[in-house]
Order: C-alpha cells, then structure tokens, then sequence
C-alpha cells in the first residue's frame, strides 16, 4: 500500500557516499506567505537501476519517494530525483521555488465509522489507516492515519459511502498538514477487499457468524436426508404385500388355494367315470 509524495523542494542539507545521499530539504505549502515545511529524506544510490539523479545543496529538485509524517516529523525515502536548477549558493533561495500544491498519493483501508458529511463546507470527508515503514530512520509499524476530504461533484462518489467500510481505497490530492495529514481529494478510487483495520474486525465478526449460520443450513438439509433414510422400510413392507418369495406368510395363501382346487377337480373325476361306468349296465 502506497504513500507516495511529489512536489519541488529545496535541497537545505546533503551529505552521503557512494551507496545513499541523505539531508533536509523544504517544500512550500503557501505561495503568497512564502510558507514552507521541512522534512528530512534518504535515498539509495548504490543499484544501477536508481532513479536517483545527484544534485547539490541549495538546488531546486523534484522529489518522489515514500512518505511518512510521525511526531510532527516529515521523512521522505527517496524514489526518483529530477534536478530542475543548480544554482550557486549565493544565487537560490527557497523562494525560488515554483509553486505547485504538494502531492500525496496514499491507498489504505478506511477506518470504521469515520465518514463524516459537512454540511456548512459542502465535503464529505473519512480517514484511511495503515501502518508504514520509515525508510529514512528503518522504524517499522509505524501507526498512519491521513483524513481525506473531497467534494461529491455529481454524485460522482455517490456509491463510496456505502461500500467504504470493505473497501481499500486510494486517493490522490494535495498534501495538508494540520494536526493530522490531510489530502484535498482530487481523485479517488477504491477496491473491494479484506484489511486489517477495525473495520476487518467487524468483517471477521460477520463472517464467523455467516459460517455458523452456514453450518446450521447444512445441518438443517442433512437432517432432511436422514429423515428421508428412515422410510424405506414401510415401502419395503408394502411392496412385499404383492411379491417377497422370501416371505413364508405371503406363500401361504396361493398354496392353499391350489389344493382346494385339486380337490375340487379330484372329487369332479370320479363323479365323471361314474356316468361313464354306468352307461354299458343300461345297455
């Protein structure tokens, strides 16, 4: 996850070797002021695949890299440097500077419940959070939070509000510090995804009790087949009513019926010859 800062700045200290440079530079957050901020930087020069280009104390640079603002210290982890004046040190100053709003690109998970809607200014605003590495001083989880305001031009972001808090979000604008740092939005983009922030805790809450009531359905449908595995039986005793040659009750009754019909037929034979014995006497 990003937390990305653009913006010309001036070189105020530099030192290094041949493997980092390291210094303080400034960046200007009010033109008609002349109202600038401090931070400290580093960046590895050491690979040939740095987008580190060398500059010079007292120049005017056009600095990317990692941002991170922790105790009212800004620390910037150099990405790529781009010269734009190399001046004598008699010759530039920090008014110098062109002015251009600094840039922070940050993507983060939102923090629960933090979506506020202000009605007097017309912004809607929420907080992104994440944790971040320093890689100015190599302090790890260091705890980032970044309010984002933006204005809701046509309905523009109409769908954010609902689905913000399951949402990794990126937003993109000017850099503001007051007591937090803070971005007027001019872009924001957001994806549908699991985080560790609160708000994952709740999703996890969710999702344990979603399993449970999964394994109750299951538990439901399978009861229904066991119910289903209970009746066989009586069908098996109703088909045997018609034939189960293995059922001696059942063979009972057509063997009884035969015999009385091979007496009926032994007792009509005799009766027969009879006639025919006593017809040859009448003659």
């Amino acid at each position: 996850m990003s937390s990305i800062f653009i913006a010309y700045c001036f070189v105020k200290t530099v030192s290094g070797n041949d493997k980092f440079i390291n210094g303080s530079a400034l960046y200007c957050i009010n033109d008609e002021d002349n109202e600038f901020r401090e931070f400290i930087y580093k960046g590895f020069t050491g690979s040939n695949d740095s987008l580190i280009i060398d500059f010079e104390k007292n120049s005017i640079v056009l600095m990317i890299g990692r941002y991170v603002y922790h105790d009212n210290v800004e620390s910037l982890g150099l990405i790529q440097t781009i010269p734009i004046s190399a001046l004598p040190d008699s010759s530039c100053s920090p008014e110098d500077l062109p002015y251009a709003f600094p840039l922070l690109i940050y993507t983060a998970p939102a923090v629960t419940n933090s979506y506020k809607f202000n009605d007097n200014i017309g912004r809607q605003s929420f907080m992104l959070s994440k944790r971040l590495y320093n890689p100015v001083n190599g302090q790890k989880g260091i705890e980032s939070n970044v309010i984002v305001s933006y204005t809701n031009a046509n309905g523009r972001y109409d769908s954010l509000k609902e689905g913000i808090k399951k949402s990794v979000i990126s937003a993109v604008g000017r850099l503001k510090i007051n007591k937090f740092p803070h971005i007027i939005s001019s872009e924001i983009e957001w994806s549908y995804a699991s985080n560790e922030s609160k708000s994952s805790l709740h999703s996890s809450g969710t999702k344990a009790k979603s399993t449970e009531d999964f394994n109750n359905q299951l538990d439901m449908i399978e009861e229904q087949y066991a119910t289903m595995n209970s009746q066989p039986s009586n069908k098996r005793k109703r088909g045997a009513f018609f034939s189960s040659p293995a059922n001696p009750s059942n063979n009972t009754t057509p063997t009884t019926n035969l015999e009385e019909l091979a007496n009926q037929i032994r007792t009509n034979q005799p009766e027969a010859q009879q006639t025919s014995t006593n017809t040859p006497n009448k003659i």
